[in-house]
Order: structure tokens, then C-alpha cells, then sequence
């Protein structure tokens, strides 16, 4: 008796087993129903989210005073900052984004670009310049990373982006030590 018991045990295992398989889903050849698709609404909602987390560090360090909360909070938005430039990056190189989408985000990065930079210049006057210094190298490296991974990603987008920051200028860029992120829009040359 128990060995009949052990054998449709094992029997109902493997016949469960074979359900479990056989619902699993299964790709097909030539299927185009069910590819990725690297579109700019993925690319878009990135940069937006980007935005809105920028935003947020930005407003939380124009409002501190001690430079290691601020530190802290710098190294907040690098986090931020490195984690949207990798997922960008993991969208692919050479990604179809039409016309308006492209200014768009440009629009969006440029903002973002603009409100790190207005946050420097605050900062240089609230903190010692080697505090500040020792900061924004940090800044100045990650968005040389977003904008390296966005000109990976979308051809021409890393001109528009110049184009949105333009109003800054060179000499404000060179003040808050944003010498690389300057380098990749091509506002100076080394």
C-alpha cells in the first residue's frame, strides 16, 4: 500500500511538474508581437522622473546650512543622477526619438542641468569654495555620465541639450566647476 502511495505521489509531481512547464510563456521565432520596443516614452519618463528628483534635492540643499548634511544630500542626488544615466544607457544606443520628443527631453535635461548649476552658485556663496569644489567634482562627473548616455542612446540629443543651456554660459559653468558637463555639450574644448 504505501508503495502505491509513494509511486502516485511521485506520478502526481511529475504530471504537476509538466502543467508547471507547459504554462510557462514560450517565444516564438518570428514573433513581433511581444518585442521590446525602445521608444522615447521610456526615455521620456526616465528624464521626467529625473526632474522631479532633481528638483527635490535641489530645493532640500538651497534650504540647509551644514555642510555635511549638505554633502549628504549631494550625495543624494549623484545617486539619483548615476541611477538614471545607467537606465538610460540600458535602453539601448541609437533609439528612435522623433523631432519633438528629442527637444523635449532636451528641454527636461537642460532644466535640470540649469537648476544643478543655480544651486552651485548658491552654494558658493553659503560654503567654503574647496567644500564646494570637492562637491560638484562629484556632480560634474555624473552628469558627464547622463549626457555621454544620452548621446549613446539618441543621436544629435547632446547638440539640443547645449542648445537649452546656452543662456548659462561658459564662465558660470567654470565657476560652479562644471568643467566636464561643460566639455560634453562642447561649451569648451581641452
Amino acid at each position: 500500500m504505501f508503495v502505491l502511495n509513494r509511486l502516485a505521489t511521485i506520478f502526481f509531481f511529475v504530471l504537476s511538474m509538466t502543467f508547471l512547464v507547459s504554462a510557462l510563456p514560450t517565444v516564438v521565432a518570428n514573433a513581433k508581437d511581444l518585442t521590446v520596443r525602445n521608444d522615447a516614452s521610456d526615455l521620456s519618463t526616465l528624464v521626467v522622473a529625473l526632474q522631479a528628483d532633481v528638483d527635490v534635492c535641489v530645493n532640500t540643499i538651497a534650504g540647509l546650512t551644514a555642510s555635511a548634511d549638505i554633502s549628504a544630500q549631494i550625495e543624494i542626488l549623484v545617486g539619483k543622477i548615476n541611477t538614471c544615466a545607467a537606465a538610460i544607457l540600458a535602453l539601448g544606443t541609437n533609439i528612435n526619438v522623433d523631432a519633438s520628443a528629442q527637444a523635449d527631453i532636451a528641454v527636461k535635461v537642460g532644466a535640470i542641468i540649469t537648476a544643478i548649476v543655480q544651486l552651485g552658485l548658491s552654494l558658493s556663496a553659503k560654503l567654503d569654495i574647496l567644500i564646494v569644489l570637492g562637491l560638484f567634482a562629484k556632480v560634474d562627473v555624473c552628469l558627464q555620465l547622463l549626457l555621454t548616455n544620452l548621446g549613446v542612446c539618441v543621436s544629435g540629443i547632446v547638440t539640443l541639450v547645449a542648445k537649452a543651456v546656452a543662456n548659462i554660459g561658459v564662465g558660470v559653468f567654470a565657476n560652479v566647476h562644471l568643467g566636464l558637463c561643460a566639455q560634453v555639450l562642447g561649451l569648451i574644448s581641452l
